[in-house]
């Protein structure tokens, strides 16, 4: 039987650790993205325009103005505003909150592809 040194069966074993700790770390990353862009689809189908309008629309020009997002206490919606409004007119149209969210479910996609 061959003579393995100490040395060489540890520095084995912490270099396998090592690589194995990178396989599961990336496929929890990959796991957390697609998760998020679950989690984006989900929200788009509970936040549709339609029900914001419902909701939030105080003056009934059919869009959301600025204002009337604060009113509603949603510290993301209110965060994420000025990204909705393309146009910068201060207003978001159903055109504006729907290719905010196509945009934010194409960069999750896309940073799943980055991973894989």
């Amino acid at each position: 039987m061959k003579n393995v040194s100490l040395f060489k069966v540890t520095a084995m074993v912490v270099t396998v650790a090592f690589a194995s700790s990178f396989v599961n770390a990336e496929d929890k990353i990959s796991k957390e993205i697609e998760k998020a862009q679950s989690d984006v689809v989900e929200v788009a189908k509970q936040l549709n325009f339609p029900a914001l309008i419902e909701k939030l629309d105080s003056d009934k020009n059919g869009m959301l103005s600025h204002t009337e997002v604060s009113a509603n206490k949603s510290q993301l919606f209110h965060e994420e505003f000025n990204k909705m409004d393309i146009n910068q007119d201060k207003q978001i149209d159903e055109a504006e909150f729907n290719s905010y969210f196509v945009e934010a479910k194409d960069k999750t996609s896309d940073a799943v592809k980055n991973v894989k």
